[in-house]
C-alpha cells in the first residue's frame, strides 16, 4: 500500500489502489455468503447422518473445504495487483484415494486453509461487503442528477424523490465525502482481509516438511566446481573425444585394407572405439548437457525424464530463462532425485514440478513409493542438499509412511534473461 497516495485524496481517487480494493472486496461479499450457507449445510448433514457412517466423509470433506476456498482466494488476491501468491502444498501428482486423504490430512495448510475459511465465512465477507457497498452507494448518489436529467419527469431513485435536476444536485456533496470516505475504507479492509489471508494461504513448502540440509555451502565453492567442471568438460571434447574420433575412422580405414584374418579384430576394434566414444559424449552430456545451455531447464527435464525407466509426469511452467548455476543446481537436482526413485523407491510412477514463485525457483520431485525415505541412509539426498545449499538454496523431503515421497529443491533465482551466463 502506497502510504504517500493514502494520504492525498486526490490523487487517492486517481489511483489504482481503492478500485482495486473495491473489486476484491466486492467479490469476496459475492462468494462470502454461498461459503457460509455451503459449510453450514455440510455441517449439518454431516453431523446428522454420522450416526449411520454416511456422515463421516462429509465431515472429512468439512475439513478439506479450505482448499477450494483457498485456491480461489489465493488467485482473488492477484486483484490487488501482482500474481496469484503460490500454493504451500506439495506436489502429489497422480496420488489419490485414501493416500491423497492422508497425505493432505498430514500438512499444516490443509488446516490453516480451513481456519481462513472458518473466518471467510463467518465475518471477513461482511467486513467486505459493508467496505464496498459504500463507494458503490456513492457512486450510484452522484449518478443522480443524470438520471434525473435524462428522464422525462419526476423519478424515484435509490428511494429519493428527485423532481427536477436541480433538486437532485445537493446530494453531490455528500455523495462525494462517501466516496472518499468509502474509498478509503474499502482499501482498509481490502488489505486487513489480504493480509489475513496471506498469513493463512500462502508460503513455499508445507510446514511439516523436515529440511535435508541446513548448512550453507560458501557460494565462492560452486564458482570452483564450476569452473573445474568446464575444464574438464571441454579437455574431453577437445583432446580425448578427438582422438577417438581419429583412432575410429583409422580403423575403419585398416579394416577396409586389411585381408580376411585381421579382417574381423580390426571391425572389433573399430567397434569399440565407436563404443567408447558413445560413452564419452554420454559422460559430456552428463557433465553438463548441451540442450541445458542452448534451450534451458524445461527442455532439458524433458529430455532427461526420456531416459528414465519409469513413467514420469513433467509439468514446469512459467520458467523462462534463468542464470547458469540455477538451471544447473535445478537439473541435476532432478537428475539425483529420480535416480533415487528408480534405485530406492519401488515406485511404478514419478512426477516432476516446477515453477517459479517469487524470487524462488521451486523444484519437486515426486513418487508413489511407500514412503519412509531417510537421507541418512545414503549419500544421494545428501550430495542433492550440498549442491542447492552451495547456490544459497534448501533441499526439503517428505516421506511418510506410505507414501508419496516429495522432495523439494527452492533455489534462490532472479526470472529473466539469461543473466549469469
Amino acid at each position: 500500500m502506497d502510504i504517500a497516495v493514502m494520504r492525498n485524496p486526490v490523487r487517492l481517487l486517481g489511483s489504482a489502489i481503492p478500485w482495486r480494493a473495491w473489486a476484491y472486496a466486492a467479490t469476496g461479499a459475492l462468494l462470502g455468503l454461498p461459503t457460509l450457507v455451503a459449510l453450514f449445510a455440510l455441517i449439518a448433514l454431516g453431523t446428522a447422518f454420522t450416526p449411520v457412517l454416511i456422515g463421516l466423509p462429509v465431515l472429512v470433506a468439512v475439513g478439506f473445504s479450505g482448499l477450494a476456498v483457498g485456491a480461489v482466494e489465493r488467485r482473488r488476491l492477484a486483484l490487488l495487483g501482482g500474481p496469484p501468491p503460490p500454493s504451500p502444498h506439495r506436489s502429489l501428482g497422480a496420488v489419490r484415494g485414501r493416500r491423497w486423504v492422508r497425505a493432505r490430512g498430514g500438512e499444516s495448510a490443509t488446516w490453516r486453509e480451513f481456519a481462513y475459511t472458518a473466518l471467510f465465512a463467518t465475518g471477513l465477507w461482511v467486513l467486505d461487503f459493508v467496505a464496498a457497498a459504500i463507494p458503490a452507494l456513492s457512486l450510484a448518489l452522484l449518478a443522480a442528477p443524470v438520471v434525473r436529467g435524462l428522464s422525462p419527469g419526476p423519478v424515484r431513485y435509490l428511494g429519493l424523490e428527485l423532481p427536477s435536476v436541480r433538486a437532485s444536485l445537493p446530494l453531490v456533496v455528500p455523495a462525494l465525502l462517501g466516496l472518499l470516505v468509502g474509498l478509503y475504507l474499502v482499501t482498509l479492509v481490502a488489505a486487513l482481509h489480504a493480509g489475513t489471508a496471506r498469513a493463512l494461504l500462502t508460503g513455499t513448502s508445507a510446514r511439516s516438511d523436515q529440511d535435508m540440509e541446513l548448512i550453507r555451502s560458501n557460494g565462492r565453492l560452486l564458482d570452483a566446481f564450476d569452473a573445474e567442471r568446464r575444464r574438464i568438460e571441454r579437455d574431453l571434447h577437445d583432446g580425448v573425444q578427438q582422438r577417438l574420433v581419429a583412432l575410429a575412422v583409422l580403423l575403419d580405414a585398416a579394416r577396409a585394407r586389411a585381408g580376411e584374418e585381421s579382417a574381423e579384430p580390426l571391425a572389433r576394434a573399430h567397434a569399440e572405439a565407436v563404443t567408447t566414444l558413445a560413452e564419452l559424449r554420454e559422460l559430456v552430456r552428463g557433465i553438463h548437457p548441451h540442450v541445458l545451455v542452448e534451450r534451458g531447464l524445461r527442455t532439458a527435464v524433458a529430455e532427461l525424464v526420456t531416459r528414465c525407466p519409469l513413467p514420469v509426469d513433467v509439468r514446469i511452467h512459467g520458467v523462462g530463462r534463468l542464470p547458469a548455476a540455477v538451471e544447473s543446481t535445478a537439473y541435476f537436482a532432478v537428475s539425483e532425485a529420480l535416480t533415487n526413485v528408480v534405485k530406492h523407491s519401488g515406485a511404478d510412477q514419478a512426477w516432476v514440478r516446477g515453477r517459479v514463485a517469487g524470487d524462488l525457483l521451486v523444484v519437486e520431485v515426486g513418487d508413489r513409493g511407500p514412503g519412509g525415505a531417510d537421507p541418512e541412509r545414503g549419500s544421494g539426498l545428501r550430495g542433492l542438499a550440498d549442491r542447492v545449499t552451495a547456490v544459497g538454496g534448501r533441499a526439503l523431503l517428505s516421506s511418510p509412511p506410505g507414501g508419496p515421497t516429495v522432495v523439494r529443491v527452492e533455489i534462490p533465482c532472479e526470472p529473466g534473461g539469461a543473466g549469469g551466463r
